[in-house]
């Protein structure tokens, strides 16, 4: 069920609007709210240095992974690989971000380079013990324990590994 619903939101999201080829262009989508995505805002009690240092761990421990689906139509059937993707840098003094992306196999046209980007993370630094985090993410219920765990590695918390969306 939940990967026929990360399938269904890929698709409506392609048919939406185009792709977003650069963490950037589907941070300035995201801000626009499209429909089935939603947008939260969290202040962690901590140091940006710290909060991506754990972030930046447990997201590449547990967000690592992927899964092999095949669709049958009458006679045919059709394999697809879905890989997510997690990735975490500093994109400026006081800033990083953390993304998913969710790459298909084979790779639909027009894909950007490592899939489509379906999670972002901003976290920047609110003072010298304090970090703003905004997340961007799918709106269904199968994406909370993500953002939920994402939110808490910020916090230090030692999350166990969430569901695949």
């Amino acid at each position: 069920m939940q990967k026929l619903m990360v399938f269904v939101v890929t698709i409506l999201l392609a048919s939406c609007v185009p792709a977003p080829k650069s963490v950037g262009e589907f941070r300035e989508a995201m801000r626009g709210r499209p429909t089935m995505m939603k947008e939260e805002s969290h202040n962690i009690n901590r140091e940006l240095s710290s909060v991506v240092k754990d972030v930046e761990r447990k997201s590449k421990e547990c967000l690592q992974f992927g899964y092999k689906s095949t669709t049958r139509a009458g006679a045919s059937a059709r394999s697809n690989t879905v890989v997510y993707h997690p990735h975490v840098r500093m994109s400026g003094k006081a800033k990083a971000e953390m993304f998913l992306q969710e790459e298909h196999i084979p790779e639909p046209v027009g894909s950007p380079k490592g899939g489509a980007y379906v999670f972002l993370a901003d976290m920047k630094q609110a003072s010298s013990s304090k970090t703003q985090m905004t997340i961007y993410s799918p709106s269904f219920p199968t994406w909370q324990p993500i953002i939920d765990a994402v939110k808490g590695w910020s916090e230090g918390k030692n999350i166990k590994w969430p569901d695949s969306p």
